[in-house]
């Protein structure tokens, strides 16, 4: 396990305490600083022999080198100051602790995870109300012992009721992939004490838990304190697309798209702000967007065929279906064996809607759509839709007549036929023998069959109260 950056990274952690006193500037390590800063090596070492009895002393300047990665001259100097430990017999568990803390930290450093969970424990037992070493060893051991490292936060809570021990764990919950953990520990928190990352860890987290207004709350908030964050307007764009809140969704888009830092566009936002257009009623920009995705070079084919696909489904929205058509024949054709039944089935969909659209073109229309379901049902996992949906298309063709009737027929006699479909078949047989036919006793077993499947349909109940 590498520890080389869970130190920084813990160290980095702002947390909002209450107001304590603040421990006086360390003048040693100050000093030891400059004195690094200036290559004077003598000085150092007399530095080191004016407080050759002094640990903290000797800690402060391993610390002064630790800080510019000299790890050779940070183990030394720590190393000295835990002999003075050792000689003293009155040394205080602040005195212990300190060394530990630092001797762990240059372990960290080193990348020695043993070691360094080994001295923050040193560091916990020598002086239990330091929170510092119960936070190393939590962070340290985060990866490898999520809940271990939870069980070490809620025993400093017992010995510091005063420190914030929420945030802490809840950081740790989010790195170790426990979203429910998190969130009920960052929930313990206020937000105006959360950094913009733990905003957005905490908005993910919700996200991911389904939990959509909260999440969205979360990211809007973070977006006062961090509004060029990619994360936190990413989370409120697609939260707001969830909730179907179209206005927000695209101002929160605008955000992610032109005015956040370091952000990489993926094609799940394309898709998302497609869908925003389109759940806005614009269609046209919707068009705009998706005809750059269509037409761009270096996007990949998928991409591509997403872009030909929305394009066709937004001219059906706007009900432009004279461009609809065209566009899903452009999509089936780029998309060739990759295209589903479902994709098929769209195209069939789209004559049926401009046969109502155009009455003048209607057994046209019909004539297109009963075609491309007749080429749907060849396939076995498709062929009950594709029956069904040419029963539909030959119904329309002439108003009940009975051209459906050998389609319905077909789904009668199918194994396993969804019930919805099965009921619609047996009330065109009834109303085809009643009204068409007018013959009530053929009617009278399809009568028999939906009231099998639907006891209380008033159709039924009334053809079965005409039998002899």
């Amino acid at each position: 396990m590498k520890l080389k950056n869970l130190f920084i990274g813990a160290m980095m952690t702002v947390i909002a305490a209450p107001a304590m006193a603040q421990a006086p500037v360390d003048e040693i390590q100050k000093q030891a600083t400059e004195l690094i800063k200036a290559g004077d090596a003598k000085a150092i070492v007399a530095l080191e022999k004016e407080n050759k009895k002094n640990s903290n002393a000797l800690i402060s300047i391993a610390k002064a080198y630790l800080a510019v990665n000299d790890l050779t001259a940070a183990q030394m100097y720590a190393d000295k100051a835990q002999d003075v430990l050792v000689k003293n017999k009155k040394a205080t568990p602040e005195e212990k602790s300190n060394a530990y803390i630092t001797l762990g930290n240059i372990a960290s450093a080193k990348d020695d995870a043993g070691a360094a969970v080994s001295w923050y424990q040193n560091a916990m037992y020598a002086d239990p109300k330091n929170p510092d070493g119960y936070r190393l060893y939590a962070t340290a051991t985060s990866k490898s012992d999520p809940n271990g490292a939870l069980r070490t936060l809620e025993d400093l809570r017992r010995e510091r009721p005063d420190y914030p021990v929420d945030l802490i764990a809840a950081d740790i919950a989010n790195g170790a992939g426990k979203p429910a953990e998190a969130i009920k520990y960052y929930s313990k928190v206020k937000l105006s004490d959360m950094q913009p990352y733990q905003l957005g860890s905490y908005a993910t987290n919700l996200y991911l838990q389904q939990k959509t207004e909260e999440a969205v709350k979360v990211a809007e908030y973070g977006q006062t304190v961090a509004p060029r964050s990619a994360t936190l307007n990413r989370l409120a764009f697609w939260g707001n697309c969830d909730l179907k809140n179209w206005d927000k969704a695209l101002a929160n888009a605008d955000k992610l798209f032109h005015a956040s830092d370091s952000v990489k566009i993926s094609s799940d936002d394309y898709g998302r702000l497609i869908n925003a257009l389109r759940g806005a009623g614009k269609y046209d920009e919707a068009l705009v967007q998706l005809n750059k995705l269509a037409n761009d070079p270096n996007m990949p084919k998928a991409d591509q065929l997403f872009a030909l696909k929305q394009i066709a489904q937004t001219y059906s929205d706007k009900e432009d279906y004279a461009n609809a058509i065209p566009a899903y024949e452009e999509y089936l054709a780029m998309a060739g064996d990759k295209a589903s039944a479902t994709d098929v089935a769209g195209l069939g969909q789209q004559f049926m809607y401009y046969a109502q659209q155009d009455p003048s073109r209607k057994a046209e229309l019909l004539m297109r759509a009963d075609n491309v379901f007749a080429k749907l049902a060849e396939n076995p996992d498709a062929k009950e839709y594709a029956i069904y949906k040419r029963a539909q298309v030959a119904n329309q063709m002439d108003g009940g007549k009975g051209l459906a009737k050998p389609f319905y027929d077909q789904l009668i006699a199918m194994p396993n036929c969804n019930e919805a479909r099965l009921k619609e078949a047996y009330l065109y047989n009834i109303s085809y023998f009643g009204n068409v036919k007018n013959d009530i006793n053929g009617a009278m077993p399809y009568a028999e069959k939906l009231a099998e499947i639907d006891p209380e349909n008033p159709v039924a109940k009334q053809v079965l109260s005409l039998k002899e």
